[in-house]
């Protein structure tokens, strides 16, 4: 398996995350096709199959595999989505933060919470002709550039109006410590229940809700990046300002499905790096 991720252009930045590709891996010898796990990192992503070979997807509301459209959007997630490729297939994806689809095509991520739709449906021509143009091309950096024409068209026709919803998220996203609704309301100059309502709508979550989604996905981070034999599970609690062990556990749980310790014991089912590059 190979995935790796890489930083989008400055003009695009506010709104990308960052752009990356992923080459799937080979099952074991007699055994069925291997499942990944996409983690809820608080983001909207954009997935290109640049091969044109379709992904499965669980739906776990159906409790069955379906086949991805060729190029799909999938929601901000409070859960992990479950999904699984073809031996040596590529896929590309543009990772936008949750304001970005707002942003850049005026979508609001509450329409499509924990979901994946046809992307040629909701974003139009251009994501057909962004499709066509990456179809069968292996290069990253040129997959890259076909993904950078199309976001920054979309920046320039856009209106890109600053709300405070895109600063309650940022402000979130920069806090280390976390931030309550009450802070949240009184930096922005708005009641708390305006937030609330107008977050909700715009994000699908609550402040509260994606607050915790992100100080998962930094503990995430952090223990990828200890060696596993020097990552102390208490650590990792302190340092995010968790209460206790016992309320890490019940978020990863939440989160993942499964306790802390399967993310070491499972790196390549746990293949988000989060450590994007230049170039």
């Amino acid at each position: 398996m190979s995935y790796r991720e890489y930083v989008p252009c400055q003009a695009l930045r506010p709104y990308v995350e960052c752009y990356w590709h992923h080459i799937a891996r080979n099952p074991e010898q007699g055994k069925d096709l291997p499942v990944q796990r996409c983690l809820p990192l608080g983001t909207v992503e954009i997935i290109v199959q640049v091969d044109n070979v379709m992904a499965d997807i669980f739906n776990d509301h159906r409790q069955l595999w379906e086949k991805s459209n060729r190029i799909y959007l999938t929601g901000l997630y409070t859960e992990t989505a479950i999904w699984r490729a073809q031996p040596g297939t590529l896929m590309f994806g543009i990772r936008l933060r949750p304001e970005g689809l707002m942003d850049l095509f005026r979508i609001p991520a509450c329409e499509i919470l924990n979901t994946v739709v046809d992307a040629e449906a909701i974003l139009g021509i251009r994501a057909r002709r962004m499709f066509e143009e990456m179809l069968g091309v292996q290069d990253t950096a040129a997959l890259a550039g076909i993904a950078e024409k199309f976001l920054l068209d979309r920046l320039r026709n856009g209106k890109n109006d600053r709300n405070y919803v895109a600063d309650a998220c940022r402000l979130i996203r920069n806090s280390s410590d976390g931030l309550s609704v009450e802070t949240l309301s009184e930096t922005l100059y708005i009641s708390k229940r305006q937030l609330q309502r107008s977050f909700k709508e715009a994000v699908g979550t609550s402040p509260k809700t994606y607050q915790r989604i992100i100080r998962f996905r930094n503990a995430y981070k952090y223990a990828r990046n200890k060696q596993s034999g020097n990552l102390k599970w208490s650590d990792v609690c302190y340092e995010f300002g968790y209460a206790d062990q016992a309320h890490f556990i019940r978020d990863f749980r939440s989160f993942t499905g499964d306790a802390p310790s399967a993310m070491t014991q499972d790196t390549l089912s746990f293949f988000q790096t989060l450590e994007a590059v230049s170039g």
